[in-house]
């Protein structure tokens, strides 16, 4: 049983802010009556950070998240400084005997016979010691996930009785990630051997048939690695990191194979290395439900998974096979509002039009000048959430010059170099590609922000996402989108005092939020302007079937008729 004076002596500040205490109190009642598993849907500025923190320190626990930022952000919190110890891939541990190679690459990797006290002296393993004898324990979710395939090991961190996860709700994805076989230039002489195989026709035989070839070479290359190594050479750092990337190939193959996926994708697709185009195949399990139990869920008796974007909670438990480790009785979804007015965060109907592949060419001029139109107003920092470099370049290319000095513009490789550039600079805009999650804009970072596009899983580009939409799963497509948008828009606001817009280019967005209006939080429904608004639109319609009832006004209008009359006069057009 969990005590609720002990809980809350656990939390991490000295005072609560509003909703805190009364969420500990909720969760410590459901757990002690018998659930599993929480759902915390919880705007930014809640503090689900130290809420969980008071669960972590109460319970014996694992904290992850996905996002690496949020745990710089833990790491660098006064008030949580001591509480955690944290661990990472030993990738990002230099080797004590080797200072030029990570851990994973170390002389312990590349000589058979070099013998290391690691428990003494390597930085990776006197971590993981400290780990194992620590509470409450953080990770990022990939590291979570990879260390899972040590379990049965001595040094395994193995499973403990809570599991936390903040920002969770995209872990299917990242599950997904974990699971996806890609037969790139990487693997050398093995890539060079089959890429003459890969076309867009191939058969499903086809493609699990080079599955079992190319796991069988890359189990051969292990063991004439092995073999060099049992004869007293030394191999190379080079030759390490290609050992490395043949072991994580075949543990993912291995448990492909094992799992017998029943619904998996492939796609043909293309990469550029040193100014040279190479094809490359993509092989991927289309959910992740049929990994959730052996990746994730076996690890814990109790679960804490908390975010803003949850959102529907029984399509939550169906993707991510939580139902295969809890009954949905005992699963409480709770929803939390956020602190900040409305009126500090508003969401500004600038729409010109749908951005959608048939549409773009013809509105992405009229959007460029919405864009300029808000730039005259916003003299500060502003980002653009483009959806994607396509988009980025074109409003890059086609703006008007005198906006053209303020544009900061990334590509894939200098992403995170643009992204400081910009958070280091005063009025300067950003046109951000997926950068709508894990981000702290606070204070001056960002003044506005502006959704260009709806964030639509790709199709194109996405054979999961094909598949998908082949399977008419609207619903799931549709609240991705939602999800993402609803991320970008809590980048900027990050405390009450604090007062930004969100601007809105896309008319697809107000046809998205009217579909999913049931699954939108209300403290988003809140920021809309009222004629996307449906509760007031519904109210507006009331008033005028009153004024109709008791003056003759509108008489002969149907009930769509007065709906358009409500939707003008909330847009200030009667």
């Amino acid at each position: 049983m969990l005590e609720l004076n002990e809980v809350l002596s656990n939390f991490p500040a000295s005072k609560f802010r509003r909703y805190q205490r009364e969420v500990i109190e909720k969760v410590v009642d459901a757990f002690n009556s018998g659930y599993k598993c929480i759902l915390l849907e919880a705007p930014t500025g809640f503090g689900k950070s130290y809420v969980n923190t008071a669960f972590a320190r109460s319970m014996y626990s694992f904290y992850t998240t996905p996002q690496l930022s949020l745990i710089r952000q833990m790491l660098n919190d006064p008030r949580l400084i001591g509480i955690y110890k944290d661990i990472k891939g030993r990738q990002n541990y230099r080797c004590y005997h080797d200072p030029e190679a990570t851990v994973d690459e170390g002389l312990c990797v590349r000589n058979r016979f070099f013998e290391c006290q690691k428990e003494e002296v390597c930085p990776y393993w006197k971590r993981k010691i400290e780990c194992l004898k620590w509470n409450p324990v953080l990770t990022s979710f990939a590291y979570f996930i990879l260390e899972g395939r040590t379990e049965g090991s001595p040094y395994s961190l193995g499973c403990r009785e809570l599991l936390i996860i903040d920002e969770g709700h995209s872990i299917d994805r990242h599950i997904l990630n974990h699971v996806t076989l890609a037969i790139t230039p990487s693997l050398q002489g093995i890539y060079r051997a089959v890429a003459h195989e890969f076309h867009e026709d191939m058969s499903k035989t086809d493609v699990l048939n080079l599955l079992h070839e190319v796991y069988n070479m890359c189990k051969y290359e292990l063991r004439q690695i092995q073999k060099t190594l049992d004869g007293g050479a030394i191999i190379g750092i080079q030759d390490a990191k290609y050992r490395r990337k043949l072991e994580e190939w075949v543990a993912i193959a291995e448990m492909f194979f094992e799992s017998e996926v029943k619904e998996w994708v492939w796609s043909v697709k293309w990469m550029t290395l040193q100014g040279r185009k190479y094809k490359y195949l993509v092989v991927q399990p289309v959910y992740a439900r049929d990994y959730g139990w052996e990746m994730l869920w076996h690890r814990a008796e109790y679960y804490i998974i908390s975010s803003a974007t949850i959102l529907n909670a029984d399509m939550f438990i169906y993707e991510t096979g939580l139902d295969k480790a809890v009954r949905k009785s005992e699963v409480l979804y709770l929803k939390v509002p956020s602190i900040f007015p409305p009126e500090n965060r508003p969401i500004i109907d600038c729409t010109i039009g749908k951005l959608t592949v048939s549409e773009r060419d013809y509105n992405i001029g009229k959007a460029i000048k919405k864009i300029e139109e808000i730039l005259e107003k916003e003299k500060g920092n502003v980002a653009i959430h483009c959806h994607s470099y396509d988009f980025a370049k074109k409003i890059y290319k086609f703006i008007h010059p005198k906006y053209k000095d303020r544009l900061i513009i990334h590509t894939s490789e200098d992403r995170e170099e643009m992204l400081e550039k910009w958070k280091n600079s005063r009025g300067k805009v950003f046109l951000a590609v997926a950068f709508t999650e894990g981000q702290d804009w606070k204070g001056e970072i960002c003044d506005a922000q502006i959704l260009l596009k709806v964030p639509y899983p790709d199709a194109k580009e996405d054979a999961r996402v094909r598949r998908r939409l082949e399977k008419c799963e609207w619903t799931w497509y549709r609240l991705e989108a939602l999800k993402e948008t609803i991320q970008a828009y809590g980048r900027a606001v990050r405390s009450p005092e604090e007062k930004k817009p969100f601007y809105v280019i896309d008319s697809s967005f107000p046809n998205l939020i009217s579909w999913a209006w049931r699954w939108v939080p209300q403290w988003f429904k809140d920021a809309l302007p009222p004629h996307w608004n449906k509760d007031t639109i519904r109210e507006t319609v009331k008033e005028l079937k009153q004024l109709r009832r008791e003056t003759g006004v509108y008489k002969g209008y149907s009930d769509s008729q007065l709906k358009k009359q409500a939707i003008k006069i909330l847009r200030g057009e009667l």
